[in-house]
């Protein structure tokens, strides 16, 4: 199996990036942005060692492209490939490793990275063997990715013991200059065969639809929204509709703060949801759900940190959704990027979804795959 690591994905999340791709990398570190790749890719080997147990040999990129997460958990059966990449690591670096694995023969190649890093492998192997994602990247809308480094452990494990399955998954990307402009449009970028086992494999991402959100919009107003409280509302165009009656103009995909009918941050970063939260005692964060996915937390919107999720707690996160994408889950999922704290943020949540209609939904922690595989039934 081949194995590599875009070791910048990701990195633009936390500082109200959407993306870290071109010349968004310089302005994520300019913003004081670190990296998230790593630590997932670490997530993932130990969790391969624990289940494969020998049943797969790993062909790496060598350096901070893969071989050096093997060796911190030093997982046996893996060979670095002695090739060279750049000091700072480019899309074509990632195609020449892919492009040596498959001269070497791999069965399948496991990516740490996002959509963009989707779209370079696909480039590069032409679809002539599997590929799976473990999701890492701001962009994590395709079809090729495992629902969390765990459970792309788990997959690559079934696969190796004849109880995995190979299915087409669909990529899709969007244009970041777009994005910028707080524009999402998803662009088809290919097919691509993939990995998949029970429900550890997520779906495409749906964009919203025109479904009638005037009476959801109005509860939350009326009954939900208290005078003197912040509330930081998430990405979508659920929270946007409420911005929009609460006389305010909200960005589609940001973090942005109202106050008793103000505009008090837009576009904010998760220093700035920091500082917001030391000074507004009651505060509260209102979030929709990917549609399609499933994620309450973890994919969109990674401005929610660890450490500010911790300081919110359950009891402060407000959940808003249409009733159309509530009727294909089953559950929601949460992957902050410390199972800990997806175990803390898990449960049950109500969630809004019209004028005095609530809906009660379990979320899971993504990296939880044994609940996984029973709910695939």
């Amino acid at each position: 199996m081949g194995f590599l690591v875009n070791p910048i994905a990701g990195m633009g999340g936390a500082v109200g990036l959407k993306g870290t791709d071109g010349r968004l990398y310089a302005e994520a570190l300019r913003r004081g942005a670190r990296p998230v790749a790593p630590a997932r890719a670490l997530r993932f080997l130990s969790r391969l060692r624990e289940v494969c147990r020998g049943c797969a040999e790993l062909v790496a990129a060598g350096g901070v492209m893969g071989c050096r997460y093997a060796s911190e958990v030093s997982l046996e059966s893996c060979v670095c490939l002695d090739i060279p990449t750049s000091s700072e690591t480019t899309r074509e670096d990632t195609v020449r490793v892919v492009k040596e694995l498959l001269r070497l023969g791999v069965e399948a190649i496991v990516f740490v990275g996002g959509d963009g890093t989707a779209r370079d492998v696909l480039e590069a192997s032409g679809g002539l063997v599997p590929v799976l994602g473990v999701p890492s990247g701001v962009k994590v809308y395709s079809s090729v990715f495992a629902v969390s480094p765990e459970a792309a452990a788990d997959i690559l494990s079934d696969y190796c013991h004849g109880v995995g399955a190979i299915e087409v998954g669909e990529l899709v990307d969007v244009d970041e200059e777009s994005l910028q402009r707080d524009v999402l449009e998803l662009r088809p970028r290919g097919n691509a065969p993939t990995l998949t086992s029970g429900n550890l494999r997520v779906s495409t991402k749906e964009l919203g639809g025109s479904e009638d959100l005037e009476g959801l919009v109005e509860y939350f107003v009326s009954e939900v929204y208290r005078p003197g409280a912040l509330y930081i509302l998430g990405p979508g165009s659920t929270t946007r509709a409420i911005a929009s009656r609460l006389g305010v103009s909200k960005t589609l995909l940001g973090f942005d703060a109202v106050l008793d009918g103000r505009l008090v941050g837009r576009d904010l970063s998760a220093e700035d949801i920091k500082k917001l939260l030391a000074v507004f005692r009651e505060a509260y964060v209102v979030l929709s759900i990917v549609g399609g996915q499933g994620y309450l937390i973890g994919r969109g919107n990674q401005q929610l940190t660890p450490d500010i999720l911790r300081m919110l707690g359950k009891d402060r996160i407000i959940v808003v959704s249409s009733r159309g994408k509530l009727r294909r889950l089953r559950y929601v999922l949460v992957d902050t990027g410390d199972p800990g704290v997806d175990r803390e943020l898990s449960g049950y949540y109500r969630v809004i979804t019209g004028f005095g209609e609530e809906y009660v939904i379990r979320a899971l922690p993504a990296s939880d795959t044994e609940t996984l595989r029973s709910r695939a039934t």
